[in-house]
């Protein structure tokens, strides 16, 4: 075997196994196991003579084998972890999921590992659903059959999959689609099947299912059934409410960063649109943090506004046809502001430390006080009443990948302290914004969306300190002692 040659992993999962560990081994199909295939049993501690009876077996086993027993019990997902990361160490191509208590069948490995190895799949699912009838016939108990399809159906509309089973333990992964996604954050119990297939889901991998005989003999089931179903079902909703940026969950952080937002233009009440609303036609705009290039497109393209962009990030598709200026908005401005009569400031100064905003805020006053700009700053409400019910009641913060808690934010505002800012900027206020939440982000453009935004709208009017989502205002800067000066000489000027 050279080098570039690839290698297949088939990792036997074995927890008190010892009855039908060795039946396993017999029954797989050696001689059409693909080139340079290799066996990993790894035994979680059982308390059985599991490791023995692999190690047995090993020794008549005419493809490379090698037996591990765990110093501790590190349950079912924890042992798939071990078992992963030691297929990604040692350069294997693809791996094979097997349990050790033969109920799935091995004499499917070659099957499984082909899609992989032939580039035609990242994910391998053996499916005991693609013909239902098959898993009543083969032993499926009703009850997990129906429970089964139930769940099934019920993660696929959450997260937007259209797999035939959710649930198999017969699962083939290509090892490059394992680097991608952080499976060591999973859980270490059942649901760790869940997890993982919600990750693949979420870097594009690309799945296919195969039809697999079900067997149920007198394997132990170790599975608590309303448990996994509960588990199942949170570790969706955990994926699904990160997505959206109203909760965070670690392992299932996985848009690119430059996917973090979602342009609020369109959006009734939202602050893309107020903004927009608040430029006049024709104007030169600085559109400060504004590198995805969103509200310059629109400007440009419905209010013939000439924009210039200053961020350390522009999109990359479709091309940026506006003036860039490249800088890290976390670093002070040492060069001269292009002329302006708006500057747009739209969820950006959250992001960068107190005295680096306060700084940004005084380098715009200084040079665009005379004529002033009119200057346009939304922030999210850190007293927005749910937020303070979860700190309140719950004692939690929970931070995302966007909204409120994002967790880029640096500073936190409320309606008081936007307003003090300003003050201690030098500038006036002349106009208050306060925005509902993006609901139709979350549930689409439907009847619902549109029925909470625009009751969550009225109720930010009425009480905006604590039911405004963001905060939008318009303000224009203070002369500076040097404008105040020019002008008195000019004023002062002999006839």
């Amino acid at each position: 075997m050279t080098p570039s040659e690839p290698k297949s992993l088939i990792l036997i999962v074995a927890y008190n196994a010892e009855a039908h560990l060795e039946s396993v081994f017999r029954r797989i199909p050696y001689d059409r196991l693909p080139p340079n295939c290799e066996i990993l049993v790894s035994d979680d501690a059982s308390p059985d003579s599991t490791y023995e009876v692999g190690r047995k077996a090993a020794l008549s086993c005419p493809i490379p084998t090698r037996v591990l027993k765990n110093p501790k019990n590190l349950g079912y997902g924890g042992n798939q972890k071990l078992g992963y990361q030691i297929a990604i160490q040692e350069n294997y191509q693809a791996v094979v999921m097997l349990h050790g208590d033969g109920q799935y069948a091995p004499e499917l490995l070659p099957e499984m590992l082909a899609p992989i190895l032939e580039d035609n799949a990242d994910v391998v699912l053996g499916s005991r659903m693609l013909r239902k009838k098959d898993a009543l016939a083969g032993g499926m108990p009703l009850y997990k059959w129906i429970g089964n399809q139930v769940l099934t159906k019920l993660e696929n509309r959450i997260v937007g999959a259209n797999l035939s089973e959710f649930h198999t333990g017969y699962r083939a992964y290509r090892i490059n689609a394992l680097q991608r996604i952080p499976f060591h954050h999973n859980t270490n119990n059942f649901h760790f099947d869940t997890d993982i297939l919600i990750q693949m889901l979420r870097v594009g991998a690309v799945f296919r299912e195969i039809p697999i005989p079900t067997h149920y003999g007198d394997e132990v089931c170790h599975v608590n059934g309303w448990r996994y179903f509960y588990d199942c079902i949170r570790s969706c909703w955990h994926d699904w409410l990160t997505k959206k940026g109203i909760f965070y969950c670690r392992r299932f952080d996985l848009a690119p960063p430059g996917d973090r937002y979602e342009s609020k233009l369109g959006l009734k009440h939202s602050s893309h649109q107020i903004a927009m609303s608040l430029v006049p036609e024709g104007s030169r705009v600085l559109d400060i943090g504004g590198g995805n290039g969103w509200v310059a497109d629109e400007l440009a393209e419905t209010k013939n506004c000439t924009v210039t962009i200053i961020d350390n990030y522009f999109r990359k598709e479709p091309e940026i046809r506006h003036q860039m200026i490249h800088h890290d908005l976390k670093d002070p401005i040492k060069f001269d502001l292009p002329a302006a009569d708006v500057v747009l400031l739209m969820d950006v100064i959250e992001h960068i430390p107190r005295q680096d905003h306060v700084a940004l805020l005084d380098h715009l006053r200084r040079d665009l006080d005379d004529p002033p700009a009119k200057v346009i700053i939304s922030v999210p409400n850190t007293a927005f009443l749910p937020l303070r019910l979860s700190f309140g009641l719950l004692g939690r913060l929970n931070y995302g990948r966007r909204g409120i808690l994002d967790d880029t934010h640096a500073f936190l505002f409320t309606k008081h302290s936007l307003r003090e800012l300003m003050e201690e900027c030098g500038y006036d206020i002349q106009s208050w914004h306060h925005t509902p939440a993006p609901f139709a982000l979350a549930f689409g453009d439907s009847w619902l969306a549109r029925t909470l935004t625009s009751l969550h709208a009225a109720f930010a009017r009425l009480l905006p300190s604590l039911f405004a989502y963001q905060n939008l205002i318009a303000a224009r800067p203070r002369p500076t002692v040097t404008t105040l000066i020019r002008h008195s000489f000019e004023n002062s000027k002999p006839d």
